[in-house]
């Protein structure tokens, strides 16, 4: 079996590779913030009026706060909200409809978005009219087998074919730059590319084959490696936890494999010249300099309680996610290794609830800040799951912000007082969105 294989899991759900994560696709399972830590523990301010003999006294204690980020003083983070109403929107018309978007990227001119079923780059303009379309699907130059993603870097637009591992640089107007192939560690059977820097050099994170002996859920390690901006293997960074999955053994060394239920999901990210790492653990996220040492902690500035999963409340949670998906024959397997591989104690911190793996990253890099997806997605009885929201850090400084939705949509970028979502209707139509962020 292949782990590199996960990405691809959130198009189909649950899968079990079967070959080379190169040439084989998927198959369905057989089934301190900028409050420093200062000395003292509080500060007092006494005021002494003196009122017919008797002393008043008034205390103002400021408690010490962590958060994550460098020392001093801060205010709460600000409350910022996605105004419901759209500036524009790509998507929503017959004549131009998104299947299967891979990335999304503001930039001065234009909104570009990145979509996986053509391979094509749409830049479109602020107003919503199609201006140009790069890339295509093949395997020329600029041109993508599976395109994975899509990110700005410096005064450049990165894409990523995963079938190839390749990356393309583009300008922001659309014209293709140059086409790399990422190198595999030579002690590794497969790479997938997971960010580039604005030079070009990429992270990526190495994977061997695993083989379960039994059944058990396994967070299988992760090779962080970087790579230079011709794809050349040049060292490996450090190790990651990978996401929690379920697996067991299957037929002639083979595994059948599904995402856990309230798994753990990971991910690694570029901010500038750092590398930003979550494994979800606990709320702090830490932030690497390009030496692996850490350079920064990132944490909300009120860490939340962890929450806990009443039994009654998870049968009623996996009831709703299963009539949500059309599993068919499979349901019967499905609910097996459901209750198979058991359910953790409580949600993780960041993510969002998905049967199969999360189609929605824990993490966003965006606008040289870091936006975590509170986890969230839970069915409610008689109501409707709690909206996104997202706690915004500035390394260096900590918690600045929270980001709230009035409407379940997903975070894709954000520039200044915009942001771009992908809005899913119940049809499955996917949505582009270009929205103002309320107070920011």
């Amino acid at each position: 079996m292949v782990l590199g294989r996960l990405e691809d899991w959130s198009r189909k759900g649950w899968h079990q590779p079967t070959g080379r994560a190169s040439d084989q696709l998927p198959a369905m399972v057989h089934m301190k913030t900028p409050t420093k830590s200062a000395a003292a523990l509080a500060l007092g301010v006494l005021f002494v009026l003196l009122l017919s003999g008797v002393v008043s006294i008034v205390a103002y204690l400021q408690e010490d706060r962590t958060a994550g980020g460098g020392d001093g003083w801060s205010d709460a983070p600000a409350a910022w909200r996605l105004d419901p109403v759209p500036l524009m929107s790509v998507g929503d018309t017959e004549t131009d409809p998104l299947f299967e978007v891979a990335g999304v990227v503001i930039t001065e001119n234009h909104v570009v978005i990145a979509q996986q079923s053509t391979g094509t780059l749409r830049f479109y303009t602020h107003a919503g009219v199609l201006d140009t379309v790069a890339g295509g699907r093949g395997e020329g130059p600029g041109e993508f087998g599976s395109l994975q993603w899509m990110k700005r870097a410096g005064d450049h637009l990165f894409a990523y074919d995963a079938r190839g591992d390749g990356i393309a640089k583009f300008s922001l107007a659309g014209r293709l730059q140059s086409s790399i192939a990422v190198a595999r560690a030579e002690d590794h059977l497969g790479l997938r590319t997971l960010d580039v820097f604005s030079d070009g050099s990429s992270l990526s994170y190495a994977y061997d084959f695993y083989t379960p002996t039994e059944p058990a859920v396994q967070r299988i390690p992760r090779t962080l490696v970087l790579s230079d901006e011709n794809g050349a293997f040049a060292g490996r960074f450090l190790d990651m936890a990978g996401p929690e999955t379920w697996y067991e053994p299957f037929g002639n060394g083979g595994s059948s494999q599904m995402f856990r239920f309230f798994g753990r999901v990971t991910a690694a990210l570029i901010i500038d010249s750092l590398v930003v790492v979550l494994e979800n653990d606990s709320y702090d996220i830490p932030v690497y300099g390009s030496d692996g040492v850490v350079r920064d902690t990132l944490r909300p500035a009120v860490v939340p309680e962890p929450m806990s999963l009443p039994r009654e409340q998870v049968d009623f949670i996996r009831e709703s996610l299963l009539d949500s998906w059309d599993l068919g024959d499979t349901r019967g397997e499905v609910e097996r290794m459901l209750t198979a591989m058991g359910m953790p104690e409580s949600p993780p911190p960041y993510g969002w609830l998905s049967l199969g793996y999360p189609n929605r990253p824990p993490v966003t890099v965006a606008d040289g800040l870091v936006w975590a997806l509170r986890y969230g997605g839970i069915p409610r009885a008689g109501a409707e799951p709690d909206e996104p929201e997202w706690f915004v850090f500035e390394v260096g400084t900590g918690q600045i912000a929270t980001l709230s939705s009035p409407d379940d949509v997903v975070l894709h970028d954000v520039a200044g007082n915009l942001a771009a979502v992908l809005r899913r209707t119940d049809l499955g139509e996917e949505i582009v969105e270009l929205r103002r962020i309320v107070g920011r």
